[in-house]
C-alpha cells in the first residue's frame, strides 16, 4: 500500500480541491432541539389523570409547578425570585351556594330564575351572603359609554341601587365596518369593563343576557365551569357591582315580559345612538351565598440571562392551569385539558431548551412564564402584570401561547387583534420560513383578545401577541385541513373531560410549526435593538409611550 502511494505520489497527480469547511449554524442547532417526541412527553405527562385537572390550589397544581420547575433547573435557567421559580399569587377561593336565586315581580306575579340552568351569578368580591331586595330593573342597552364612537347608553339616567339588564357585545353598522371596530369586539364589549361602567353609577347588581351559543361556547360548558370553585385575587382594587353574572336569553325574556317588554324591541332601540335606559317594571330579590377559602397558587418564572443586555427582556407566557375534577358528573369527570393549555406549556418547555441551547445566548434576557389561573380570569398573568418581578418598562414584548392544535402542518396562523403592534413583522418573517401566512381572526367578535394571557400584559401598554395555527383563510392557499377536526373540538371538547391526548389522532406537525414560529420570533426580537410599540392609533400605544418616556 505504501509503495503504490508512492509511486502515485511520483506521477503529477491533479489536486484535489480543497474541503469547503462545515459551517456551523447556531439557529439551526437550537431549532433541532424542537421535537415532537419531547412535547408529546410533556403534554402526555401534564393532560395525565395523575395531574388531576391542572386546578390551582389542589394536588394537581403541587404536581403541575414541580414539573416545571424540574424542567427550568435541568435547562439551567435561573429562577426569578429569591433563589425559586415560584412567584406567589394570593387567591380566595369562591363556591356559590347552589339554591342562589333571582326572583322577579310585577303586578302580583312572580317568576323565579335558578343559578346554573337559567342564570349564573356571583359576588365579584365573594361577599360571605348577597342579599339584595326589591331592585328596579333597568335595561341599558349595551351598557357602553364611548366617546370616541359618540355613544352613551346611560345618558345620565340614575342606575344607583338598581338591577341593570343589558345585552352583550357592543351595537354593529352594516354600513360601517370601522364602527366599534367593526366585527371585533373593542374593550367597550367586555362584561368586566361593563361592570366597571355600572358600578361606577351605583348599580347593585348587573346580569348580561347571553345566548345559549353566544361567543362559540354553550352554556352548558359555561354552567359547568360555574360549579366549580371561582378563583379571585385576593387583593382587587377597583369598585365593583354587589352582584355580577349572566342570564339565559330565554329566561330573559320571561322577566323582560313580566314587565311589559320584548326583548327583540329592546335590542332593536340600543342599536340607535339616540337610545336612553327602559325602566322595565320589574323588582327583584337576589340571594347569593358564597363559601370562601384563601389559597396561595404559583406562577413559574424562569429566566436565561441575556448575554449583552441582560436587563431588557423578552417574555414568553403559557397558562399551566385547567379546570380540574367534577366530582358530581357521572363517568370520566377530569379536566385534562390537553390541547388547553398542557400544549402551550409543552412548547414553553421545548422554547426553554432550544434558547439555552442557542450559541452565542440572546442578547436580551428571555422569560418563561408558566401562569397560575388563566381559566379563573387571567389571574396568574394579571397578578404578574401588578406585581413585576421584571420591569415591564424594560420589557420588549410578550408572546402568548395558548391551546395549540394538534390536526396535523397548516399553512395559515391566526393573530388575534393582527394589525395591533409592531411585533408582526417578526412573527411574519418567523411565519413564512415554515411555510405560513399570518392570518386576522375569523371570529373577532369573540374577543379572543381579552381572553388569554397576552392582555393583562397589553392593557399596561407592553405590546403582546396571541397567535396559533390553523386554517388558511384564503382558499388559494391551498390549505386541506378539515375545518371539521376544530369545530369538533370547540363544541365537544373545550372545557370538557374529552380533551385529552389521544396518540392515535393527534397530529403533532402543526404543534410544532407553532413552536418554531414563537422561537424565531422571540430570537428575533432578543437579539434586536429594537423596543416595538403598538402601532399608531391602538388604544394601548399611548400607554406604551408614557412608559418609555415617548
Amino acid at each position: 500500500m505504501f509503495l503504490a502511494l508512492a509511486c502515485a505520489c511520483a506521477t503529477h497527480p491533479v489536486p484535489s480541491p480543497p474541503a469547503t469547511p462545515v459551517q456551523f449554524d447556531p439557529l439551526a442547532a437550537a431549532l433541532a432541539t424542537i421535537r415532537a417526541d419531547d412535547l408529546v412527553t410533556h403534554v402526555r405527562t401534564l393532560a395525565s389523570d395523575s395531574f388531576e385537572g391542572r386546578f390551582p390550589g389542589t394536588a394537581g397544581e403541587a404536581k403541575t409547578v414541580a414539573y416545571i420547575s424540574a424542567a427550568f433547573g435541568r435547562l439551567g435557567l435561573a429562577p426569578a425570585l429569591d433563589g425559586s421559580y415560584l412567584q406567589p399569587v394570593p387567591l380566595l377561593a369562591a363556591t356559590v351556594v347552589q339554591d342562589a336565586r333571582l326572583i322577579a315581580r310585577a303586578g302580583g306575579k312572580s317568576i323565579t330564575l335558578r343559578w346554573g340552568p337559567e342564570v349564573l351569578m356571583a359576588s365579584p368580591t365573594a361577599a360571605p351572603r348577597t342579599a339584595l331586595a326589591r331592585l328596579d330593573a333597568i335595561f341599558v342597552g349595551h351598557g357602553i359609554v364611548a366617546p370616541e364612537y359618540g355613544w352613551d347608553d346611560y345618558k345620565n339616567r340614575d342606575v344607583a341601587g338598581k338591577l341593570v339588564l343589558l345585552v352583550a357585545d357592543e351595537p354593529r353598522r352594516d354600513d360601517d365596518p370601522k364602527f366599534f371596530e367593526g366585527r371585533a369586539l373593542s374593550r367597550h364589549g367586555t362584561r368586566a369593563h361593563k361592570d366597571e361602567l355600572a358600578a361606577e353609577r351605583g348599580a347593585a347588581a348587573v346580569l348580561e343576557i347571553r345566548g345559549d351559543e353566544h361567543g362559540g361556547v354553550a352554556w352548558a360548558t359555561l354552567e359547568i365551569g360555574a360549579r366549580a370553585p371561582k378563583y379571585l385575587l385576593e387583593h382587587v382594587a377597583g369598585k365593583r357591582p354587589a352582584i355580577s353574572g349572566i342570564v339565559r336569553e330565554g329566561p330573559a325574556r320571561q322577566l323582560l315580559a313580566l314587565g311589559g317588554h320584548d326583548l327583540d324591541a329592546l335590542r332593536a332601540a340600543a342599536l340607535r345612538p339616540d337610545f336612553a335606559p327602559v325602566p322595565i317594571a320589574v323588582v327583584g330579590d337576589i340571594l347569593v351565598e358564597t363559601s370562601r377559602q384563601s389559597i396561595t397558587s404559583h406562577n413559574v418564572v424562569g429566566l436565561l440571562p441575556g448575554r449583552t443586555r441582560p436587563h431588557e427582556y423578552v417574555i414568553y407566557t403559557a397558562h399551566w392551569d385547567h379546570v380540574g375534577v367534577r366530582p358530581s358528573l357521572a363517568g370520566d369527570n377530569i379536566f385534562n385539558g390537553a390541547v388547553d393549555n398542557a400544549t402551550g406549556t409543552a412548547a414553553l418547555l421545548e422554547l426553554a431548551e432550544a434558547f439555552t441551547t442557542l450559541r452565542p445566548g440572546p442578547e436580551r434576557t428571555v422569560v418563561f412564564l408558566a401562569t397560575t389561573a388563566e381559566e379563573q380570569g387571567l389571574l396568574g398573568a394579571r397578578h404578574y402584570a401588578e406585581h413585576p418581578l421584571l420591569p415591564l418598562r424594560d420589557t420588549a414584548g410578550v408572546i402568548n401561547m395558548d391551546a395549540l392544535f394538534p390536526f396535523g402542518a397548516t399553512k395559515g396562523m391566526t393573530v388575534v387583534g393582527l394589525g395591533s403592534s409592531e411585533l408582526e413583522p417578526l412573527m411574519d418573517a418567523a411565519a413564512r420560513a415554515v411555510g405560513r401566512k399570518l392570518y386576522a381572526d375569523p371570529n373577532p367578535e369573540f374577543g379572543a383578545f381579552f381572553r388569554s394571557d397576552h392582555y393583562p400584559f397589553a392593557e399596561k401598554g407592553v405590546p403582546a401577541i396571541f397567535a396559533v395555527g390553523g386554517p388558511a383563510l384564503d382558499p388559494a392557499a391551498g390549505d386541506v385541513v378539515d375545518l371539521s377536526r376544530y369545530e369538533d373540538y370547540v363544541t365537544t371538547r373545550y372545557h370538557q373531560p374529552g380533551d385529552h391526548y389521544d396518540p392515535a389522532t393527534w397530529d403533532m406537525g402543526g404543534i410544532l410549526q407553532d413552536v418554531v414560529v414563537y422561537f424565531r420570533t422571540g430570537e428575533a426580537l432578543a437579539n434586536s435593538a429594537q423596543f416595538p410599540n403598538w402601532n399608531p392609533g391602538h388604544p394601548f400605544r399611548a400607554k406604551r409611550d408614557a412608559m418609555r418616556g415617548g
